[in-house]
């Protein structure tokens, strides 16, 4: 509290109650290197910004004023903490690993550090999610350092012109701090060029954490060891989700872990609401009433994360509702058998290390309009309660260059949270016989097809691609597809047995002529328009569903074509 009065009169001179370089130079004048030249901005005291000047004026360079910054202060009294000027863009990252497999893997990479140097930069390649950030953390704890966390987004050139780098190696060791340094997109250039002064400087051990490919360790002053981050294991995670839950890992809880592969603390609240909800009408809770009311809740995750992306289908079509030549109906039973199989087949029995081929699997339907793809879309969902999304390819190819591989990642990321299927309307607008190639739109083109079979290979679910024209399909994409349905125009018999499906128990009906219905030339989705629009005619009468019903539809549902219901179709029509 008396340093101020003490400066005063030590300098005889009321007017100066600070310190001042003449005074520091009279206290220390045995002290070697006891210069002006100590208190140049170059030198370590105020490059390191130890101390700052102010109030410094002209001729008067003996006279300027030093202040104490607060994180410098806070140091010698034995409390560091980061300076202002840095808090604003990092924090401290309160995160460790969760799953044993992510806290052994976090030791390893301590140990990585440790014997690579204190200064090693480790690239964690891998987006930079909560996991992957507690890794990171965990392997800075393991070296007794607490970690920081900086989004690449927040560095600016503002930043950098404001001491960042120096701030940072200054209170890094006074916190004896590591830094993780985050990106979601590849770094641009200013970017680029600070993760390779960090690197340079030798700033600690530097954790980076981010999908880039090799553009940083191409440009980089020292060694980048570069690590990818495993999937996480199906068993660990319901492990992890019963102890929250205080129960065992059941088959029906470690199936749930394997089919939402959601973030962690996702699942973990979704088990906790799951719980709380279950227990309002029995407590405490059975697993089996958690997991039902967990279900929905993760499936409105996965919707949510689609959205924008794709279009969740309402799924109210069966394999024993939908009419189909038997051949077909066998084409999907062997699509059951492989998805359900997949994980047996391929992992427990060898053949994904046996040259298995891509897991992913892709389904071509083609036919005409009406004739069952998205039914078949849908009874497929049904059979393996698989969610189904619709993906509007119009939607997602895009003129402009490069555009069409970030939608399409952006949809295959958030589908790749669970097995869903994803059906792709109207295949042919990216799938149409190759472009030659003329200029470089072209070459693009091609390389959206090319990246997005990639995709679907890699995919879990089951990609349903549809189209009107199977011709227009090239064939050497064709050739990639696991199963090739192709939906005819349905027999006589065949739309008999949809025109009596199309009629529900409770609806009322009166004198229908099946046969007479039968050879009327419909789709099945043309007859279940004309059997709705012919009900809602009969309702507003408040009458039962005749034939002059479906006359009248009949020709609404020609009108929309603009055609004309042939005569013949209609000859002797029942009233």
């Amino acid at each position: 509290p008396d340093i101020a009065n003490l400066c005063a009169l030590a300098q005889g001179d009321p007017a100066t109650p600070y310190p001042t370089t003449l005074l520091a130079l009279a206290i220390f004048a045995d002290l070697e290197g006891a210069s002006q030249a100590a208190f140049a901005p170059s030198a370590p005291l105020r490059y390191w910004q130890l101390i700052k000047v102010e109030g410094t004026q002209p001729g008067s360079r003996l006279q300027q004023r030093f202040v104490m910054p607060d994180a410098v202060l806070s140091f010698l009294v034995g409390q560091p903490v980061l300076d202002d000027a840095l808090a604003d863009i990092i924090r401290p990252l309160d995160l460790a690993p969760q799953l044993p497999a992510d806290g052994a893997l976090a030791h390893r990479l301590a140990r990585t550090v440790h014997a690579s140097g204190m200064d090693a930069t480790l690239h964690l390649a891998a987006e930079p999610s909560r996991r992957a950030l507690g890794v990171a953390a965990g392997a800075a704890a393991a070296l007794g350092l607490l970690p920081f966390h900086l989004p690449l987004a927040r560095l600016t050139p503002e930043t950098e012109r404001d001491g960042f780098f120096r701030l940072w190696q200054r209170d890094r060791l006074a916190l004896r701090g590591a830094l993780l340094l985050s990106f979601e997109e590849p770094p641009g250039e200013f970017q680029l060029s600070a993760i390779c002064r960090l690197i340079g400087e030798g700033t600690g051990p530097l954790f980076l954490i981010g999908a880039a490919g090799q553009a940083i360790a191409e440009r980089a002053p020292g060694a980048v060891i570069r690590m990818s981050l495993p999937k996480t294991d199906p068993h660990e995670v319901a492990d992890h989700l019963a102890a929250k839950l205080g129960q065992d890992a059941t088959p029906a809880l470690r199936d749930i872990a394997a089919r939402f592969r959601l973030p962690l603390p996702t699942l973990e609240s979704c088990a906790t609401v799951a719980r709380t909800k279950a227990e309002e009408t029995e407590a405490p809770a059975s697993q089996t009433a958690i997991l039902d009311e967990m279900l929905p809740l993760l499936r409105d995750q996965v919707r949510e994360a689609m959205s924008g992306l794709a279009d969740p289908v309402p799924v109210r079509m069966t394999l024993d509702n939908l009419i189909l030549p038997e051949a077909a109906r066998a084409v999907l039973g062997q699509i059951i058998a492989r998805q359900r199989n997949r994980a047996r087949v391929m992992e427990e029995w060898g053949f994904a290390e046996a040259g298995g081929g891509a897991q992913g699997m892709s389904v071509l339907f083609a036919g005409p309009s009406g004739t069952g793809k998205t039914m078949a879309a849908e009874a497929l969902a049904h059979a393996l309660s698989l969610d189904l999304f619709r993906v509007d390819l119009s939607r997602i190819v895009d003129k402009y260059i490069g555009e069409t591989e970030k939608r399409l990642a952006a949809l295959f990321d958030a589908a790749d949270m669970t097995d869903a299927i994803l059906l792709f309307d109207e295949a042919d607008v990216l799938f149409g016989r190759r472009t030659e190639v003329k200029d470089s739109h072209d070459h693009y083109a091609n390389l959206e097809v090319g990246y997005l079979l990639q995709r679907i290979e890699a995919f879990r679910g089951i990609a349903v691609l549809t189209t009107n024209l199977a011709n227009a399909i090239d064939d050497a994409f064709a050739r990639r597809f696991a199963f090739s349905l192709h939906f005819e125009f349905p027999s006589l018999d065949e739309r008999q047995r949809i025109w009596r499906g199309a009629f529900p128990a409770a609806a009322p009906a009166a004198g229908l002529d099946w046969d007479r219905l039968a050879r009327l030339t419909l789709t099945g989705g043309q007859i279940r328009v004309v059997s709705i629009n012919a009900a809602m005619l009969a309702s507003e009468e408040e009458t039962a569903i005749s034939m002059g019903h479906i006359a009248r539809a009949l020709e609404s549902e020609y009108a929309k074509q603009r055609r004309r219901v042939p005569p013949a179709e209609l000859a002797d029509w029942p009233a």
